[in-house]
């Protein structure tokens, strides 16, 4: 199923994003005292406010120029009043099946997260035997399954 604009990741500037990896390599590697000029000049192109800190530990979780590509997408991630269940569905079967590079499905999960009543829904997706409290639960959930557990249908057949 094809998403609409406003489910898909937005199309990022090339070279701003290139820039600022690589002042997020500088500052994640580098001392707080050395990096501030690289600190600011990532707010200011990026518009945002982060901190020394925010940068610290990246390159242990994921690569810099994925970190730069979430924080450059977060703005977009918002709560739609009309996405349907058919639209859920499609993005966590997008989440689940890994489709797309890791900064797209990690933002088909905070769509997720944003459009779904439920706290736990990375839970239910990647964990569901703590999402039930049940560590012998090893049952794979469909995409449907999951929205529709998220949504509070339980009465759908495991």
């Amino acid at each position: 199923m094809e998403l609409r604009p406003d489910l898909m990741p937005p199309v990022l500037d090339e070279s701003l994003v290139s820039r600022l990896t690589k002042y997020a390599e500088e500052i994640d590697c580098g001392h707080h005292e050395q990096t501030r000029s690289q600190v600011a000049a990532f707010n200011r192109e990026a518009m945002t406010a982060l901190e020394f800190i925010d940068f610290q530990g990246i390159y242990g979780g994921q690569s810099h120029d994925t970190w730069v590509r979430k924080v450059l997408a977060t703005p977009y991630e918002r709560r739609l009043t009309d996405v349907t269940k058919q639209e859920l569905v499609e993005l966590a079967r997008r989440v689940m099946e890994d489709v797309g590079a890791d900064h797209e499905v990690e933002f088909w999960l905070s769509m997720l997260a944003i459009n779904i009543p439920n706290e736990r829904i990375s839970d239910l997706i990647f964990w569901p035997d703590e999402y039930f409290g049940d560590v012998n639960y090893s049952q794979r959930l469909s995409p449907e399954q999951v929205v529709e557990i998220a949504l509070g249908d339980r009465d759908i057949e495991l």
